[in-house]
């Protein structure tokens, strides 16, 4: 921990430059969106006579009874909150000394929930030619995430590739899964081809796979938003374990892997078991040279909120 610190705060707070790595932005309609897309996928969803357009987003998943967003985030001109960069930038970039902040949009996230796998692989190329033009137009500090759908892994494989040149597109978003398959599996191995072969790392969002699509936790669907969010970091965890039982970065020894929004605190059990149960298995993943522990230390990054915040604060950070 970097930073000048005062005496009126403890030892273990941090005061230095941000780099906040999880920072959802959103669109204020959807007719926002309607410009990126082709001539006739905006008849798609467009020609609807008195309905109006079609939801853009992903409209499943479990309702926050206080709503999801923070009451103070919504701009005062009106709107969503995220879609607005004057109070983004007023609320966040510049009170909190944020230094980078990368951009993971909001409920367009959840682009891989789509049934129509071709209707998804179009919104997502669409999402980030607007995310590069509204936003990183905006500020320097801004950074965005390359959305795909993994629906069609071949066709997000090219749409990661053609943000290859983009310095400022630095990594791949993953959050539903389309698959009855943990990542780790063959089936998105093209995205991660992809995504070395480019320089970026996979991101994969807190809750993938359980807004739209396969299990919400490790045991099945659950039925309230208490529930889902207390066991938010089992999807993560069972993704992470995928990853390296599957030799993904035994395939793709350059690939690095981001997990975001699942909290931290969870990964040393998770390790000691791992590391314990390939010691009993390995004859069943011949290809691991090493210990899991050893994949995650050169590989996998974490992001902390949630924090798991434990009554005696000093116990986080030890």
């Amino acid at each position: 921990v970097t930073g000048v610190q005062t005496c009126a705060l403890p030892i273990w707070m941090y005061q230095g430059p941000v780099i906040d790595c999880d920072v959802h932005h959103a669109r204020a309609t959807d007719e926002e969106l309607l410009e990126y897309l082709s001539a006739g996928w905006r008849e798609y969803i467009s020609d609807r006579g008195p309905a109006g357009i079609m939801p853009l987003t992903v409209q499943d998943g479990l309702p926050n009874p206080h709503g999801f967003m923070r009451a103070d985030t919504y701009p005062p001109t009106g709107g969503p909150a995220g879609s607005d960069f004057v109070t983004m930038r007023r609320q966040l970039l510049d009170r909190a000394d944020i230094r980078r902040a990368i951009l993971t949009f909001g409920d367009d996230s959840h682009v891989a929930g789509h049934h129509n796998p071709y209707f998804a692989t179009e919104l997502a190329r669409a999402l980030n030619d607007w995310s590069v033009d509204r936003w990183l137009s905006a500020d320097t500090r801004l950074a965005s995430s390359i959305m795909i759908a993994s629906q069609l892994p071949d066709e997000a494989a090219k749409e990661i590739r053609r943000h290859a040149d983009n310095p400022r597109m630095v990594q791949v978003m993953m959050v539903d899964n389309p698959y009855n398959y943990p990542f780790g599996h063959p089936v998105f191995h093209p995205i991660y081809q992809a995504a070395e072969e480019t320089g970026r790392p996979i991101a994969i969002h807190g809750g993938a796979g359980g807004w739209a699509n396969p299990a919400s936790t490790g045991g099945g669907n659950v039925n309230l938003y208490f529930e889902a969010h207390t066991l938010w970091p089992q999807v993560v965890m069972t993704h992470l374990v995928s990853f390296i039982s599957h030799g993904v970065f035994d395939k793709f020894p350059r690939l690095k892997l981001l997990l975001i929004e699942a909290g931290s605190a969870w990964l040393p059990s998770l390790l000691w078991r791992f590391d314990a149960e390939y010691k009993g298995l390995r004859r069943e993943v011949p290809w691991l040279k090493r210990p899991p522990s050893e994949y995650v230390a050169e590989h996998v990054w974490l992001t902390t909120q949630p924090l798991e915040m434990s009554p005696k604060r000093e116990q986080v950070t030890q």
